[in-house]
């Protein structure tokens, strides 16, 4: 025992004049290798992709997770009431359904990953500003960011009346200097972001380009999204406007070829995407390699609308002409 006790103590001594000898400045200087810093990351077109395709994200906010809002906001309407396991399964949405919704039980997520897509759009905007690539992909990207900016905003609006309205990536140095903005500033914002990227956006994605561009952003879907937010502020005629050109003639296809389906029903067929009633379409994957551990965090891909709507418990039985639907 006395010779490890010895060998333990020489040890510790050793360790001690390392540690001793080894704290100075060359060595807590940490060179960030193989790393994207914020401030090295816009080099090239191609990681500009990346922060646009970041910025896209946050649109599975609508449709996506445990709190996406689709299942939420439906909640507190006549399609459906909240249930799960009971009334303490998900506080959130019964708060919704039974218009008892308060600051402790309305989801964070509702504020935090709309401010993740503000921040990201803000970062694309101000940093490719420097980055040399194609004059009009750039112009693309940033209508791209604002349009998504503004659908972002347009929710928190919404759902908090005055919020603080970022512009800029905010830092360490900036962040207590963030302040709330009136709804009217909001609105203005809003209403400049999607005014500025309408005539930077195509009009239509082309058929051959849809495998790789589905569900980007086009001239009408901003249009359609000005008209929105114009409506939302009490600017009746305007909106119609917007609305005008967006739609076209009843019965016509509109100039970016929005046109209603034949059969109300293909609207609810799988396959059936992109198609002429599609303006915003958000897309999906099930390759995210989500599980139950995922639910309610945010980090899942997935459309998780079908699994929050179907009726608890539901069993298809063998040889049953019955809905093929998931138990929710």
């Amino acid at each position: 025992m006395k010779h490890i006790r010895i060998k333990f103590q020489v040890l510790s001594l050793l360790a001690i004049t390392f540690m001793v000898g080894s704290c100075n400045k060359d060595f807590v200087t940490v060179q960030p290798e193989g790393q994207f810093l914020s401030e090295n990351y816009f080099s090239s077109p191609d990681r500009a992709y990346g922060a646009l395709i970041a910025t896209y994200d946050l649109l599975r906010k609508n449709a996506g997770g445990f709190e996406n809002m689709i299942t939420m906001m439906n909640a507190g309407s006549d399609d459906f009431y909240a249930g799960g396991g009971g009334a303490s399964d998900g506080a959130g949405i019964h708060g919704f359904s039974n218009y008892t919704l308060n600051s402790n039980i309305i989801p964070a997520s509702y504020w935090s990953d709309h401010y993740q897509g503000v921040f990201r759009a803000n970062t694309l905007v101000t940093r490719i500003v420097d980055l040399e690539m194609d004059a009009a992909l750039k112009a693309r990207f940033v209508a791209e960011a604002k349009t998504l900016r503004a659908i972002y905003y347009f929710n928190l609006v919404r759902m908090f009346g005055n919020i603080p309205l970022i512009l800029e990536p905010v830092t360490t140095a900036t962040i207590y200097e963030v302040t709330q903005s009136p709804r009217e500033a909001v609105y203005a914002q809003m209403e400049k972001d999607l005014s500025e990227a309408i005539p930077d956006l195509p009009a239509t994605i082309a058929p051959d380009a849809l495998a790789t561009e589905a569900g980007r952003l086009t001239k009408g879907a901003a249009q359609a999204m000005l008209g929105k937010v114009l409506l939302y502020d009490n600017k009746g005629p305007e909106a119609a406007a917007q609305f005008a050109e967006v739609n076209g003639t009843p019965g016509q296809a509109s100039q970016y070829g929005y046109k209603l389906l034949t059969k109300f029903s293909d609207l609810w067929v799988f396959t059936n995407k992109f198609n002429s009633e599609a303006i915003i379409e958000g897309l999906h994957t099930n390759q995210s390699f989500a599980d139950w551990g995922f639910w309610g965090t945010g980090a899942d891909e997935g459309n998780s609308v079908n699994q929050m709507v179907g009726p608890r418990t539901y069993s298809k039985t063998a040889g049953s002409d019955a809905p093929d639907i998931p138990s929710g």
